[in-house]
């Protein structure tokens, strides 16, 4: 299999992304970039350059019809992928891959044909305040989460085994259930002055937007064509990231994965 380096990989996923944006625009689907992609495209431009991942976080309530559009949509060599679908997938936001590439993850145990391609990740937002409850109760089912991710990452075949057998006790065998209950509490949180992303790594106070901040969103370059992100880009990215024009250390520009192939 050829490798890829990091500029093809960019290409992969900049290949998507016009995907993403096209259909979203077809349908009237709002959309923004967030996090890493966000700062990205203010900050460079484009690509962080030692980044191999692009985030965006779509309203709860054109989530789930968004994800519907793109099974039927998407053309090759693109696939959206859920939890639902896919064994790689263990959380409740969607991705969309280039089936053509796989990401050789040596912390995963699943079989080569069963690894994910470069892929976007697409997170649901919800409108909500800081006293909600939502956050706290998913953040203790995707501890759960994070068990089913040790049964098939951790290197030791007998530990996954294990884990494997206790999380079928505790969780009734299968992280999609697991996931079920998180889109219930989902589905049913979408009131308040902030859009969150309640299953963002930031933890609860950074992921907590002001909705105005995002607003009806705003367009911005990105590499050779742009994408839509939050409205007030100063605003949002110094919640998260504080001076986020400011370079992290060299040590700390390391991309998520290492090995990426043409199938």
């Amino acid at each position: 299999m050829k490798s890829l380096d990091i500029n093809e990989v960019h290409d992969c996923l900049l290949g998507i992304a016009k995907e993403f944006d096209r259909i979203c625009v077809k349908h009237n689907i709002p959309y923004y970039m967030i996090g890493g992609t966000m700062l990205g495209a203010i900050r460079h431009k484009g690509f962080i350059p030692w980044d191999d991942d692009m985030d965006f976080g779509v309203p709860i309530e054109h989530f789930y019809k968004l994800i519907a559009i793109l099974e039927k949509e998407l053309p090759y060599p693109y696939r959206c992928c859920t939890y639902n679908n896919h064994p790689a997938v263990l959380y409740n936001f969607f991705k969309i891959e280039n089936m053509t590439t796989v990401i050789d993850s040596e912390l995963m145990s699943l079989p080569l044909d069963q690894q994910l391609g470069v892929n976007i990740d697409v997170f649901p937002l919800n409108r909500c305040n800081i006293d909600d409850k939502a956050f706290n109760r998913i953040k203790n089912k995707r501890i759960l989460l994070t068990g089913f991710e040790a049964s098939i990452t951790h290197p030791h075949s007998v530990i996954r085994k294990m884990v494997k057998w206790g999380l079928r006790l505790i969780a009734g065998g299968s992280h999609i259930n697991i996931n079920n209950s998180i889109a219930s509490i989902i589905n049913k949180t979408n009131h308040g002055d902030n859009l969150c992303n309640l299953l963002g790594r930031w933890g609860k106070e950074k992921e907590m937007i002001p909705y105005v901040w995002f607003g009806q969103g705003k367009r911005y370059q990105f590499e050779d064509v742009s994408f839509v992100g939050p409205k007030e880009s100063d605003e949002y990215l110094s919640h998260i990231y504080g001076d986020y024009m400011k370079m992290p250390p060299e040590e700390s520009r390391i991309p998520h994965v290492n090995n990426v192939y043409l199938r």
